[in-house]
């Protein structure tokens, strides 16, 4: 397969690639949930899912950002993940509240509803991942620039800059899960502003020495090995669409079906941080993969009816 084809797959097929990567996600965070099945470590690097997020991310932000003003950019961000933000961090209180008896205060929610909780600042850190995604959106404008004027220079500038993060800061796991995704995000904005499969191969020659570096870390204990999976992410989905495209009937069955999770990842994720949360006190009488994988469709479902309504008003 071409380089131009696979590129083409990879930048046309957004919600297949994105219902892939929520599965990782789901089947990476099983392993912690069924620690007595050891057969699930085979998922360990599902949590790439999380890059291919951030790559489609900056990808599709591009669009938005050409096609609207700043202000209805930023209005189209809010109505995208504030509510869903605002509704699982009231659910995250009342678990912690009911199943967990935590004490917290109104600063505590202020500071979770407004992502001021990822710098430590008041709230319980629930996840990470929506707060940093917010911060994404809030300083997209200035990232998309930054790329456009320095095209992959601003990428190997980033991983500069997180490979000093890295080295001076060795604790907070959740910086590093969120830092280190910044290249790729990156990543994501080069591949829409210049749109060549030319781009993404020299993205590839940009992150391969940035994984052997991250390697250089890990074997100093310097990093943790799901650093070395961060990296190789674009790597990772240009094999996945050369496999998939060889293995998978566009739109069949299999392709179809992720296509319908990948239109739904952000509630099939937020359901995962509830469950992830609520599991532990859940006195199962089957299978801890299906009480897990049950709860996930009743949940996620229950979200994507109540965003439905969100984005109606």
């Amino acid at each position: 397969m071409t380089p131009s084809k696979t590129f083409h797959d990879i930048i046309s097929n957004k919600l297949f690639f994105s219902g892939v990567a929520i599965v990782g996600i789901l089947m990476s965070h099983l392993i912690g949930v069924d620690r007595e099945h050891t057969v699930w470590a085979i998922f360990y690097p599902g949590f790439v899912g999380v890059d291919i997020f951030l790559f489609y991310s900056g990808y599709g932000l591009c669009r938005s950002m050409e096609n609207n003003s700043l202000k209805a950019f930023y209005l189209h961000r809010l109505i995208r993940i504030y509510p869903m933000l605002a509704l699982f961090t009231l659910l995250s209180y009342i678990i912690a509240c009911t199943l967990k008896h935590e004490n917290f205060t109104a600063f505590d929610v202020i500071c979770n509803l407004t992502a001021l909780n990822f710098w430590n600042l008041g709230g319980f850190r629930f996840e990470w991942y929506l707060s940093f995604i917010f911060y994404l959106y809030l300083f997209f404008p200035l990232l998309y620039r930054i790329v456009r004027r320095w095209g992959v220079i601003s990428i190997i500038a980033s991983f500069f800059l997180l490979f000093c993060f890295l080295y001076f800061h060795r604790n907070g796991w959740f910086y590093q899960c969120a830092f280190s995704r910044i290249p790729v995000f990156l990543f994501g904005i080069l591949c829409h502003q210049q749109n060549t499969p030319e781009t993404y191969k020299k993205g590839i020659y940009v992150f391969l020495p940035a994984l052997l570096l991250i390697g250089v870390f890990f074997c100093m204990g310097f990093v943790q090995k799901f650093e070395l999976v961060y990296m190789s992410a674009p790597l990772l989905l240009w094999a996945l669409a050369w496999i998939c495209r060889c293995s998978i009937k566009k739109q069949g069955a299999v392709f179809r079906s992720f296509c319908f999770l990948g239109q739904y990842s952000l509630e099939i994720y937020i359901a995962n941080m509830l469950i992830l949360q609520i599991i532990p006190f859940i006195h199962m009488a089957c299978p801890v993969a299906v009480t897990y994988f049950t709860a996930h469709i009743f949940i996620a479902t229950a979200l994507a009816g109540i965003n439905h309504l969100f984005k109606k008003l």
